[in-house]
C-alpha cells in the first residue's frame, strides 16, 4: 500500500471513524492513540486529506473555555497539521456532538450532519450513521439521540450541572452506552439498507461508521462503505488512484492492510 500511495495522483483522502478517544483503561487509551497518532503522520506524509465521520472522541462535552481534557496529544498534532492545512472535516458523531467553538478555533471543520461533495465526477456522501434531522433523507435518529443534540437540552444540561460534574456524567454515559452495544452483534441492518437505497437515489458512494463493523459492498460503480471501528480492529477507509479501498492500519510497521477495494471509474 505505501508503495501505491507514493505513485498515486492526487486527491487521496483517508476516512476515519469509531476511535473512541478516552472510552477505555489508560492502557488501551495509550495504544490507540499511538497508533492513531502514527497514522495522521503517515497519512501527511502521504498527502492524505483526513476526513473523520464520528465518534473520534468516546465522550465530548464543551463548556465555554473548559473543553474536555480527552486525548491532549492527538488534538495537539491535529493542532499542528492545521497550521499548514487547516480544515480537516470533522462530522461529528453521537458520543462527540456537544462542541463549542474549541474544535473550531484549532482547525475543524465541524458538521452535525452531513455532507455531500463531487470526487473525480461521482458523488460522496458523508455522515457519522446514527440518523439525519432532515426528514427527506428517511433516517431518523431514535429519540434519545435527537434529545442529546438538541440545543435546548444541552443549554439545559449545561446551566444545572458545572463543568467537572457534567463531563462526567457524560463520560459515564458515553461508556455504559459503547458497552452497551459491545453486548450485541455489531452491525445495524437499518443503517445498510438505507445505504444501498441512498446509492440508488442520491449518491454514488455512501461512507459512514457508527455500527462497529467494517462493511465494504459495491454495485457496479455504487460504492457503500462503513468503516467499522478503529479502537478495536484499527479499520479506515481510503481513497486513492480512483479507487475506495477499506483497509486496516498497523501501527508497529506504519502499513495498511487492504480488506476490501474497488475502482471507481465513470
Amino acid at each position: 500500500m505505501t508503495e501505491l500511495f507514493k505513485i498515486a495522483p492526487e486527491p487521496r483522502y483517508l476516512f476515519i471513524s469509531d476511535v473512541h478517544l478516552g472510552g477505555f483503561s489508560p492502557e488501551k487509551n495509550r495504544e490507540i492513540e499511538t497508533d492513531l497518532l502514527s497514522m495522521i503522520d503517515y497519512a501527511e506524509s502521504m498527502k492524505m486529506e483526513i476526513i473523520i465521520l464520528g465518534d473520534l472522541f468516546d465522550y465530548w462535552m464543551e463548556y465555554p473555555d473548559r473543553p474536555p481534557r480527552v486525548a491532549p496529544s492527538v488534538l495537539e498534532r491535529f493542532a499542528a497539521l492545521h497550521k499548514k492545512k487547516p480544515g480537516t472535516l470533522f462530522i461529528t458523531g453521537n458520543h462527540d456532538n456537544w462542541t463549542g467553538s474549541y474544535l473550531k478555533d484549532i482547525g475543524f471543520d465541524i458538521e452535525h450532519e452531513y455532507r455531500m461533495f463531487d470526487l473525480d465526477n461521482n458523488r460522496i456522501f458523508l455522515m457519522h450513521g446514527d440518523g439525519l434531522s432532515d426528514q427527506v433523507f428517511g433516517l431518523p435518529r431514535p429519540f434519545f439521540h435527537r434529545l442529546i443534540r438538541n440545543v435546548y437540552f444541552v443549554s439545559l444540561y449545561k446551566k444545572i450541572l458545572p463543568a467537572r460534574s457534567g463531563i462526567g456524567l457524560m463520560r459515564l454515559y458515553s461508556r455504559i452506552n459503547r458497552q452497551l452495544k459491545a453486548a450485541f452483534k455489531p452491525g445495524n441492518p437499518r443503517l445498510d439498507s438505507w445505504a444501498v437505497h441512498h446509492l440508488k437515489e442520491k449518491a454514488d458512494t455512501v461512507i459512514c461508521g457508527h455500527h462497529h463493523k467494517p462493511l465494504f459492498s459495491a454495485f457496479g460503480n455504487k460504492v457503500y462503505m462503513n468503516l467499522g471501528n478503529f479502537f478495536n480492529d484499527r479499520t479506515a477507509g481510503i481513497y486513492a488512484n480512483k479507487s475506495f479501498y477499506l483497509v486496516t492500519w498497523d501501527g508497529d510497521s506504519n502499513t495498511f492492510t487492504t480488506l476490501n477495494s474497488t475502482h471507481f471509474s465513470h
